[in-house]
């Protein structure tokens, strides 16, 4: 036995040591992959943090343009106010001197 193993000690250590590489390659390979899935888990965690952002710019920009236009219309409600009271009055104002010269002429 002893005699096998000095005769053959070169394959034995070749079997040891490629084992060896072998368990270690395999170790590796895992390393790697939990590195890969930390990394891929990652970008996806900033890619939605990227469109979180997105989404609350766009709802910030959507309610300063939702105030803005209730303000404009506002405006515009009391600005049609304003120039239906100055109709009322031209028309008050029409009505009575159509009356007055309707009158003085007949």
């Amino acid at each position: 036995m002893k005699e096998f193993i000095i005769n053959h000690i070169d394959v034995i250590i070749s079997y040891i040591f490629g084992a060896g590489g072998i368990f270690s390659a395999w170790t590796e390979r895992k390393k790697r992959r939990q590195e890969l899935v930390k990394v891929e888990t990652q970008n996806q965690q900033k890619v939605v943090d990227l469109y979180q952002e997105a989404l609350d710019d766009l709802k910030k920009r959507y309610d300063e343009k939702f105030h803005e236009l209730e303000t404009e219309i506002k405006q515009l409600r009391t600005n049609l106010d304003l120039w239906k009271s100055k109709y009322r009055d031209l028309k008050g104002e029409f009505e009575k001197y159509k009356s007055d010269h309707t009158a003085n002429s007949a």
